[in-house]
C-alpha cells in the first residue's frame, strides 16, 4: 500500500473516531413523554458542568403524529423542570415560545429539535439539582449543547414569547416522594400543576 493510501485510512479512521465521540457525548433520554402526564425522566446536574449562559442546547425528539386526530390530546408540548423540590417548571429558557397558559413548550408534527439557553440563575441550579422532563405526545431523543452555536436572532428574541391557539390547560397532581426518582408514577394525586397543551450537554451518554 503507498503512503498516500495509509496516510487516507488514518485520516478516515480519525473521522470516524471523532464522530463516535461527538455523538457519544449526547445524553441519552430515548423516553416516550406519551399522554398522560405521569411519564418523566431526569438529566443528573453533573451533565450541565461544562455548561455556560451562552451555551445552545438541543433536545431532539419525535412528535405523535397521530394525536391530530384525538380530539382533547391534539397537541404537543415540552415541559423542562428543576429536578428539585416541586419540580419548578424552567419558564425562562432563550429561544421557544411559551405555551399561551405559560406553563410548556410547544412543539409541532415535523419538528425535530427544540433549541435554547439558560438563564444564570436556574443553570446554576440545574448543575446541582438536575433537570427533569414531562410532555405530551413527543418521544424525547438526545440533549447535547454547544459553547460554540448561537442562536439565531429571532430565536433569541422569544425568551418571553406566547405561543397563540394552544391546546385547553390540562392539570395533573403530584404525589408525594422524591422528584429525583424520574419514575413514571410520581405525578397522582397532591399538588396541582396545570399544564397547556444541546455540542455537548453531557461529558458521556446515559449509562
Amino acid at each position: 500500500m503507498s503512503i498516500k493510501k495509509i496516510l487516507a485510512a488514518i485520516a478516515a479512521s480519525a473521522v470516524a473516531v471523532s464522530a463516535f465521540a461527538v455523538s457519544a457525548a449526547a445524553y441519552d433520554l430515548n423516553k416516550d413523554l406519551k399522554t398522560g402526564w405521569s411519564v418523566s425522566i431526569t438529566v443528573p446536574g453533573e451533565e450541565f458542568e461544562g455548561a455556560t449562559t451562552d451555551s445552545v442546547f438541543t433536545v431532539t425528539f419525535t412528535v405523535d403524529e397521530s394525536l391530530a386526530e384525538k380530539e382533547g390530546h391534539n397537541y404537543w408540548c415540552i415541559k423542562p423542570m428543576i429536578n428539585d423540590e416541586g419540580w419548578p417548571f424552567i419558564d425562562t429558557l432563550v429561544g421557544p415560545a411559551l405555551s399561551e397558559g405559560g406553563d410548556s413548550y410547544p412543539v409541532e408534527p415535523g419538528q425535530t429539535e427544540l433549541k435554547f439557553t439558560i438563564p444564570a440563575a436556574e443553570l446554576e441550579h440545574l448543575q446541582t439539582a438536575g433537570m427533569a422532563f414531562m410532555g405530551h405526545g413527543v418521544t424525547l431523543g438526545t440533549i447535547t449543547y454547544s459553547n460554540d452555536e448561537t442562536l439565531a436572532p429571532a430565536a433569541a428574541e422569544t425568551t418571553a414569547a406566547v405561543v397563540e391557539d394552544a391546546a385547553p390547560a390540562v392539570t395533573t397532581a403530584q404525589a408525594g416522594g422524591n422528584p429525583a426518582t424520574g419514575t413514571a408514577d410520581i405525578f397522582a394525586a397532591a399538588a396541582v400543576m396545570t399544564v397547556a397543551a444541546g455540542t455537548v450537554i453531557a461529558s458521556r451518554k446515559r449509562k
